[in-house]
């Protein structure tokens, strides 16, 4: 491996030392029926994450670009976005022609390897903008993103929670952060992914298994968070962001500033601090112990050029997040604006340092990405100054992507991933559940994509190779009683695994009024750690966990169908699946107890989810000022060996939203009002020892725009959130079983100030 890193960066020296020349593109940007020239439209190259904004006479100009062909991307609020391919060595000129809009049925994404449009991806893929969250903002990122069709949360109160992708959770949903595979001890049911908003330009979500592209733990689908852009050549640019909950009478604070050179060198840092009390349920009653608090801070530093580009960006979290045991719900209960931790809660504190390369080569590209995380965890129980449960993890992480053109339509990528965890428990720990160990994941893959006139083509497949050694033999392990699955002597247990992947799908446009998108895709999944060898208490969930060292690893086979209709007037689109899971690993209790614990051990069977969603978005061309959408998700998760129901599958849901666009008034320009209703159905389908949930209905609403003050622009967005005050249970909440109902009536009040 040392030798493989010693030549990529005697390429990357070889590379830098050989381009010196610059290119750049620039045009004039207008509106289609005026001609009259378009300010502040967005013009955004996704390969470099860079881009600049038009001048007052709608002009552009990008520098330090390749010569190779990359994407432009054309945005602005209230016209249709336009993604168009350019070679700036042979082309300098491009001017671009917007529409009027009021939906964006096309943009650009990255997270299928290739960057591509959202409508020629033969992958199902959800994009997220960073203008959506703050639209509607959630204490929690992962609540933002859970209203997304398709897309659950399982959540421990607002401060705990983690994505459900087509009925799929806990480790089969794999993050990308910075560009790298992040993993903070998410494995444990109690334990929420920790990733926020701060620094994010938006989410692209993968619904289906995408481990051709990132490996284990993705056979759910992928939450991808991606970078804020850099800032424009030779500009410095900031916002700060204040926010207020009315219900857990919570704020946010977020400042950050940017900046590049004209000699392409950029930095980034930004700050995040925010806070919440205990929150309301739809009845008034306050739910203890269910307050927390983050800080964050991010800072990098890159560079551009006609060669390629580089950044190395360096991430702290750090939170304190309460919860709540079965026997004490009403001991927690405090005043009103109590926000000083309170036993019991988790302090949890993430490092993360990464780097992303792009070397251009022609018309091919060289990506590398490396990345070192830590992750101290600490779960406090009894005593404020006792650890009950402390584990310290550590990951090295790299992917080397090698993009090779082979035709004018055809490329191809060859890549290499690595990933090696470390996990040690804290000598202060009072208590074990899982032992030291440590992964080792390794793994080559290959995929093509071809594209010509109306058909893209995707396929590829992919080796994979992990072992797994459980370390139980220092003296605080023998000290404390743990013991590992069949009581080996040595006290430690080694388990490997390995396998093949592939996947290929197409997406055919035979039309701007028609997509066809059909996807065959197997995904796989290791057992974690937990599943595998946990034998202790875990604090905070009244449960004794027991792993099982022969469980196989998670096979999946998913067939994804979708199909999009679209006129000047309105877009109907529909997306069916079927997965196919071998070995399915799930939680459930038993009859046996240890002390006041019950016992809860790992099992495995085959499985089946199925389901789909819909989606009708009504935009009349000749009333662009009014717009609506409405869809509907469903998904059924069975055993197949007795057709029972699997645990954790989210109820069906129709969601439905109407937008009012109005003309400036005064100080106020771009003004909207958005009325948005989700209807949950009854969730009827409980699994073994699961209790059905009865349905609800939740009405929000939000307005905004953005007011001048003083020569001052401040973006303004008011989110109303479960306006009926709704005491309702959540099918996906761990506190459902307590009886503790959901979040109450909720305002949300953010100011954005651009600088």
């Amino acid at each position: 491996m040392k030798g493989l890193f010693t030549l990529v960066f005697a390429m990357c020296v070889c590379v830098v030392m050989a381009q010196n020349d610059i290119n750049s593109v620039s045009g004039k940007v207008t509106d289609v029926d005026s001609g009259e020239p378009l300010p502040g439209v967005s013009v955004f190259v996704p390969e470099l994450n860079r881009g600049t904004v038009t001048d007052l006479d709608g002009f552009y100009r990008l520098s330090n670009l390749p010569s190779r062909n990359i994407t432009l991307q054309f945005s602005s609020i209230g016209f249709g976005t336009v993604v168009s391919k350019i070679n700036p060595s042979t082309s300098a000129t491009l001017d671009m022609r917007l529409e009027e809009s009021t939906t964006t049925v096309d943009e650009v994404v990255v997270s299928a390897a290739y960057v591509m449009s959202k409508e020629s991806s033969p992958i199902s893929i959800e994009k997220i903008s960073r203008n959506d969250i703050l639209k509607a903002p959630a204490p929690s990122l992962m609540s933002a993103i859970a209203r997304t069709p398709g897309v659950n949360e399982i959540s421990m109160g607002p401060g705990i929670s983690k994505p459900v992708v087509r009925g799929l959770s806990f480790s089969r949903v794999l993050s990308v952060y910075q560009g790298a595979r992040f993993e903070n001890q998410q494995w444990g049911a109690d334990h929420g992914l920790g990733l926020t908003e701060t620094g994010i330009s938006g989410i692209e979500l993968i619904k289906g298994p995408a481990s051709i592209i990132y490996g284990s733990g993705a056979m759910a689908g992928v939450v991808n968070l991606i970078e804020d852009r850099n800032a424009p050549v030779g500009q410095v640019i900031g916002d700060v962001n204040l926010r207020g909950y009315s219900n857990s009478l919570g704020g946010r604070l977020d400042a950050g500033v940017r900046g590049t050179s004209e000699g392409g060198f950029n930095w980034s840092l930004r700050a995040a601090t925010e806070s919440h009390a205990d929150y309301l349920d739809g009845n008034g009653n306050t739910v203890g112990n269910t307050r927390f608090n983050t800080q964050n801070i991010k800072a990098g530093v890159g560079l551009e050029r006609k060669w390629g580009d580089t950044k190395i960006r360096y991430t702290y979290l750090q939170q304190n997040l309460g919860f709540i045991e079965d026997e004490e719900v009403d001991e927690l209960i405090t005043t009103r604006n109590d926000r000083s931790m309170q036993l019991p809660f988790q302090d949890v504190q993430d490092h993360f340092l990464n780097s992303e390369t792009n070397i251009f080569l022609g018309e091919d590209k060289l990506k590398i990405t490396l990345g070192y995380h830590w992750n101290f965890r600490q779960e406090i129980e009894d005593e404020i100054d006792e650890v009950d449960l402390g584990l310290n993890q550590r990951n090295f992480m790299y992917d080397i992507k090698y993009f090779k053109e082979l035709k004018p339509n055809l490329e191809a990528i060859f890549g290499v991933q690595g990933f090696y965890l470390q996990n040690q428990n804290q000598e202060e720990a009072e208590e074990i559940l899982i032992p030291d160990a440590t992964k080792d994941d390794r793994s080559i893959y290959g995929l093509l994509n071809y594209s010509r006139n109306s058909w893209v083509f995707q396929g590829g497949i992919r080796y994979d190779y992990r072992n797994v050694v459980a370390d139980a033999s220092s003296e605080k392990f023998v000290e404390y009683g743990f013991v590992l699955p069949g009581a080996p002597e040595s006290r430690k247990l080694s388990s490997s695994f390995d396998g093949m992947t592939a996947s290929g799908g197409a997406t055919f446009r035979p039309s701007d009024r028609w997509r066809f998108r059909l996807n065959l895709a197997s995904g796989f999944r290791a057992p974690d750690l937990a599943e595998l060898y946990a034998n202790g208490p875990h604090p905070g969930t009244v449960r004794f966990e027991v792993g099982n060292a022969d469980f196989i690893r998670e096979q999946n086979f998913q067939t994804d169908l979708g199909v999009r209709y679209r006129t000047p007037d309105f877009s109907l689109a529909g997306e069916i699946f079927y997965n196919h899971v071998n070995n399915y690993i799930f939680f459930a209790p038993t009859d046996e107890t240890v002390g006041d614990l019950t016992v809860w051990r790992f099992e495995q069977d085959n499985a089946r989810l199925y389901g789909g969603e819909a989606f009708l978005e009504i935009h009349p061309s000749n009333h662009k000022w009014i717009s609506g959408s409405t869809s509907y998700s469903q998904v059924i998760g069975k055993r197949r060996s007795d057709n029972s129901y699997l645990p954790y599958i989210p109820a069906f849901r129709w969601n439905h939203e109407v937008n009012f666009n109005f003309r400036n008034v005064g100080s106020l320009t771009n003004p909207y009002l958005s009325v948005l209703g989700s209807y949950i159905f009854d969730q009827n389908r409980p699994a073994n020892l699961e209790e059905a949930t009865p349905g609800y209905y939740l009405l929000g609403l939000n307005v905004g725009g953005t007011l001048r003050v003083g020569g001052q622009l401040i973006d303004t967005y008011v989110s109303g959130t479960n306006l009926m005050n709704v005491a309702y249970l959540d099918h996906m909440s761990l506190y459902r079983p307590f009886g503790i109902h959901q979040m109450g009536r909720n305002v949300a009040l953010n100011l954005r100030i651009n600088f």
